[in-house]
């Protein structure tokens, strides 16, 4: 409620530039907090079946997004950090040619198994 305190940080603020959205804490996260967000997740189902209902296509149901600890955030930068590295095995890119065409043979070989 601090007008000068508003005003300071409206200035730093710039049209193009959007905060990115960032997981909500454990931090006070409560029951009643939880509770609330099942209740708003199930008034957007309620919402997308009267919309199903009346013909129209219904919306897509997004749960309100829960606590992320950084354990879990770890966790998952983890996993994805293993699947990667398994794209990365199944996709590796053939070598270059070499002048005496090794590489080439060694491809065909690879591609055979």
């Amino acid at each position: 409620m601090d007008l000068q305190l508003a005003e300071e940080l409206l200035a730093l603020e710039t049209d193009d530039e959007f905060p990115e959205a960032e997981d909500p804490t454990p931090d006070g996260y409560t029951l009643d907090t939880y509770l609330l967000l099942t209740v708003i997740d199930g008034l957007q189902g309620v919402q997308a079946a009267v919309i199903a209902a009346a013909g129209a296509d219904p919306p897509q149901v997004k749960p309100m997004p829960r606590p992320v600890t950084a354990l879990d955030k770890v966790r998952e930068e983890r996993r994805l950090r293993s699947l990667q590295d398994l794209i990365g095995v199944f996709s590796a890119q053939p070598p270059d040619d070499t002048p005496d065409g090794t590489a080439e043979q060694e491809v065909s070989e690879v591609r055979r198994v």
